[in-house]
């Protein structure tokens, strides 16, 4: 049994394509299909069922990917400390971040990186939070910056509470207010963005604590979506701090309202249990709060 077959089963269980799994481990897809069959045959038992048109795992196969996922954590694990030097990082640092967040947080905390770090390498994945997750427990990433729950736990260290604001079409009834109360909301109907969407969930909370509810015909993809849709009166949304004051939202067609008590989202700095690279991670963020941006709020 190697390395290499526990990653080829571990690809197939998560992809339930050969051809697939094949382009994730990098190898054609024969090679793949023969380290599957010599695993079968090492251990005497049927892990994946092939037929012309699907593939599917046995229970027994499911149980032993999600045991060579774990194994592979601690052989990443294993080889970080192995491989750890007096380079920060070992020089390079894989973060991931959300699309709701990275391109509006980066500007403010990326000079100070590079000050602090210096030659570090820094790789940037901006995906979902789910997918993020499954970056992290994969080994894909080293850490991330996402929401994160107000009980976090020793992995996760909160950054910033940032701010949600109402994005109005022009001729809103509210748009008249300077500040505005959750209850102002009761009865809208807001634009969401679509399912995967940490940012989603948030506002959906908010929405149920004002007495507001989801419009369902339409679920964007982007920040900018929503708010391009809020320009053409298809209805109100929430946008976070951070992507308002980065835009400037000088868009004649909207107009953006804080809340007198805002809903806000947690962001912390999130790594893997075991992770080998715990005390430059909190190094990192006490480094991030100490370049926020005034617009949010650092977490203590």
């Amino acid at each position: 049994m190697t390395l290499r077959q526990l990653r080829c089963l571990v690809a197939v269980s998560e992809t339930l394509h050969f051809g697939r799994a094949a382009e994730r481990c990098h190898v054609p897809q024969p090679a793949l299909s023969s380290q599957i069959q010599t695993l079968e045959d090492a251990l005497g038992v049927i892990l994946v069922e092939r037929t012309r048109h699907r593939v599917l795992m046995t229970p027994l196969g499911e149980e032993l990917a999600a045991r060579a996922r774990a194994i592979l954590r601690d052989v990443a694990d294993f080889q970080a400390v192995a491989q750890r030097s007096a380079r920060v990082f070992n020089g390079v640092l894989r973060l991931g971040l959300l699309p709701t967040l990275g391109p509006y947080l980066l500007p403010h905390v990326l000079p100070a990186i590079r000050e602090r770090f210096g030659d570090l390498k820094l790789y940037l994945r901006e995906e979902p939070a789910g997918r993020l997750r499954a970056d992290l427990e994969r080994g894909d990433i080293d850490a991330m910056l996402v929401s994160i729950d107000d009980g976090a736990d020793r992995q996760a260290l909160p950054l910033f509470r940032e701010p949600l604001w109402a994005t109005l079409p022009l001729g809103h009834r509210l748009v008249t207010a300077e500040t505005l109360t959750a209850s102002d909301l009761a009865g809208e109907e807001l634009l969401l963005l679509e399912e995967g969407h940490c940012l989603r969930d948030q506002a959906l909370a908010f929405c149920r604590i004002a007495g507001a509810r989801e419009q369902a015909s339409f679920r964007a993809t982007s920040l900018d979506s929503l708010r391009q849709m809020v320009a053409t009166g298809l209805g109100l949304t929430l946008l976070p701090a951070l992507y308002v004051a980065a835009e400037g939202l000088d868009d004649p067609q909207i107009a953006v309202r804080p809340f007198d008590h805002p809903p806000t989202r947690l962001i912390g700095l999130v790594w893997r249990d075991g992770g080998a690279h715990g005390p430059e991670l909190r190094d990192l963020a006490t480094l991030l709060r100490s370049n926020l941006p005034d617009v949010v709020k650092a977490a203590r």
